[in-house]
């Protein structure tokens, strides 16, 4: 009734305005505005909407500190995240912690984890001193053997760690985790058997035959890698055997420890490092030379990660480094201008050879920290500083210096691996652009390197072994940027369309890289304990890309058939490398039982048995259920993945 009676009102009025527009004669200016109608908006609505803005403000506050929200209208996804990305960490306030709390998603450091009972997790800790048995361990941090058993708190490791893509092999397919666990119940039950004997078996002069054949292996096989010492000066020092100082004795037994091992005895490096060991105490630190940091290279940068005592080396190599920069070796040596006449050249000589040694140590110790910290995701802690180190590289003494040109290639390569470690130990995560231009920069290199170098038939023979580890290292490192993207995608809620084209280039780079891995080692391994042993590590490491390729292809809809042959067939040649390579593979090593393990199950699992990928049609890349890829407290993941509502996808493209 009321709205007839206003209706009747309005047309009145408008009436009334056309007659006097009308006497006037100017009707054809005359408009009606229809009044909107009003709607009061409640206290508490404008209250609530207030709250909102005010909480959404502040999280655009956080995330860019440096950048007025009026200048971040208009722009688009790539644009805001390169602004993420190129922006400082916002500082801190008065009062907070340094150390980013543990319920940050953003936290690289989850030493203050909480269990999910709610009570703090147990400390990190681990045991890799001598009062363990004198077997070798199977397992450490580091190849992560022991991942599917055990469940206290080891030794903080990042992304790019062996543990990362074990965990989410065994997130996505919780059958395998149960396989390798069976296997490693049976291997404790049969424990490590080792053979002994005694160390001076036989006279004086049988003892001293063996420490030269050791000398010899260690000058053949592994001195090409890390060539720091000068061969002609050892063997004359150990033939003259007047020298009784703890350093050259710490240095003549990790020598012949080492050299032991690439004689293929198993037996003998024990023993020699036994004796090592009483001359690389905590004494040795009190006083600094050469030779002794050269042992302590040796020590922590070859044999400590031989009896699978990670840990250990790294904090060797730790205080190596800090002798080695007591020593001055970060800084190039200037000479003093004389007036020597002709006569005094050649002293001047022998002392331009202890400057090239200085160096070749210092650069033998930056590449065994550099190659052994690959798969650790630590910070570098200032390996290497350009403002406050200028030793320079070494330098050729001859054309056919191969020494010096294996060296120089390992330096050129560590450089670049070390800022790529730099790159994943900060909070943020790598990107796509980042990663390919590293790769495109680790590519150039393999690209330069000289032919003695890359190809077998212009090789030496005593570059062999340096020649393969080198390349081992240049796919590894490939490997290992291109997986960690990919176990940032295996976290991330993103549906199988949202994939970019640069993420499955990623993806299908990654899958051609581990498979010219595996070819290569196939290839080219020699029945050399110490040739071996990486060869089987990398291998190792690179069977991980095809198993966790066949776990996401199985959980598809449309699970392509070429990928899963291809890693069907690249595992079936891994295991085969393994069987060919066992006679020189220590007794403790588990790797090709670990990959046979999770093979069985996931391809078991490929073939009908065990779970069943997710029907929902806003499931994930990898068909699973959201909370299938929650980690509980095993693994804090939120040390290297942001949170996904922020991020909206898990890795950017740029």
């Amino acid at each position: 009734m009321h709205e007839v009676r206003d209706a009747k009102k309005i047309f009145l009025i408008r009436l009334l305005r056309l007659g006097s527009c009308t006497y006037y004669k100017v009707s054809h200016l005359c408009s009606y505005r229809q009044r909107n109608k009003r709607n009061a908006v409640s206290r508490s609505t404008l209250e609530e909407v207030s709250e909102r803005l005010k909480l959404r403000t502040e999280v655009l506050e956080q995330l860019f500190p440096d950048t007025p929200v009026d200048e971040l209208i208009g722009k688009s996804r790539d644009e805001l995240l390169e602004i993420l990305r190129l922006d400082p960490a916002p500082k801190l306030a008065t009062g907070e912690a340094v150390g980013r709390s543990s319920g940050d998603p953003d936290v690289v450091d989850d030493s203050a984890q909480v269990s999910e009972n709610g009570e703090p997790a147990a400390d990190r800790q681990w045991d890799e001193s001598s009062h363990q048995p004198p077997v070798l361990q199977a397992g450490d941090d580091i190849n992560a053997i022991n991942l599917a058993t055990d469940h206290h708190r080891r030794s903080y490791l990042g992304v790019t760690s062996i543990s990362a893509i074990l965990r989410a092999v065994f997130r996505l397919c919780p059958s395998a985790k149960h396989r390798v666990a069976e296997q490693a119940k049976r291997w404790s039950e049969t424990p490590i058997q080792t053979q002994s004997s005694p160390f001076l078996s036989g006279d004086l002069s049988t003892h001293l035959l063996k420490e030269q054949r050791c000398i010899d292996f260690y000058f053949e096989h592994v001195h090409p890698i890390v060539p720091m010492l000068d061969e002609e000066d050892f063997r004359a020092s150990y033939s003259l055997g007047h020298r009784r100082d703890p350093g050259w004795l710490g240095l003549l037994n990790m020598v012949i420890t080492i050299g032991s091992i690439a004689s293929g005895s198993d037996v003998l490096h024990e023993q020699y490092y036994e004796q090592a060991r009483t001359f690389l105490d905590l004494d040795s630190f009190g006083a600094g030379n050469l030779e002794s940091l050269q042992a302590l290279c040796l020590l922590g940068g070859l044999y400590l990660h031989y009896r699978n005592a990670p840990n250990m080396a790294y904090a060797v190599l730790g205080a190596a480094h800090r002798v080695a920069i007591a020593l001055g070796l970060h800084r190039e040596s200037r000479r003093r201008s004389t007036n020597a006449t002709e006569v005094q050249e050649d002293a001047a000589q022998a002392k331009v050879s202890r400057f090239e040694t200085r160096r070749r140590t210092w650069w033998s110790l930056f590449c065994l920290d550099t190659w052994a910290s690959m798969t650790l995701g630590r910070p570098t802690c200032g390996r290497w500083e350009t403002a406050t180190m200028d030793t320079l590289l070494p330098s050729l003494v001859s054309e056919d210096d191969h020494m010096a040109v294996s060296l120089r290639a390992s330096v050129h390569f560590c450089l670049i691996c070390n800022r790529i470690q730099h790159r994943f130990a900060q909070f943020s995560r790598l990107t796509i652009s980042e990663a390919v231009i590293f790769d495109q920069e680790l590519q150039a290199w393999h690209n330069s390197l000289p032919s003695v170098l890359r190809s077998p038939a212009n090789s030496p023979s005593r570059l062999t072994i340096a020649r393969e580890f080198m390349r081992n290292r240049y796919l590894n490192i490939r490997l290992i940027l291109m997986r960690s993207l990919i176990l940032y995608l295996a976290h991330g809620r993103i549906q199988k369309a949202q994939l970019s084209t640069e993420e499955l280039q990623i993806i299908d780079t990654c899958r051609t890289v581990a498979g010219e891995a595996i070819d290569s080692i196939a290839l080219y391994w020699t029945p050399n304990r110490i040739h071996v042993w990486n060869s089987a590590w990398y291998l190792f490491q690179a069977c991980m890309v095809p198993l966790l390729s066949i776990v996401i292809e199985v959980s598809r809809s449309d699970p392509s058939a070429d990928s899963l042959t291809s890693a069907r067939a690249s595992l079936v040649k891994a295991l085969e490398t393994f069987s060919e390579m066992k006679p020189w593979m220590r007794s403790s090593d588990r790797g090709p039982d670990i990959v046979a393990a999770i093979y069985e199950a996931i391809t078991g699992e490929a073939e009908g048995a065990g779970r069943t990928p997710s029907q929902d049609g806003d499931s994930n890349f990898f068909g699973w259920y959201d909370e299938q890829l929650t980690f509980g407290t095993e693994f804090d993941w939120g040390s290297f993945l942001m949170d996904d509502d922020l991020q909206g996808t898990l890795f950017t493209t740029q």
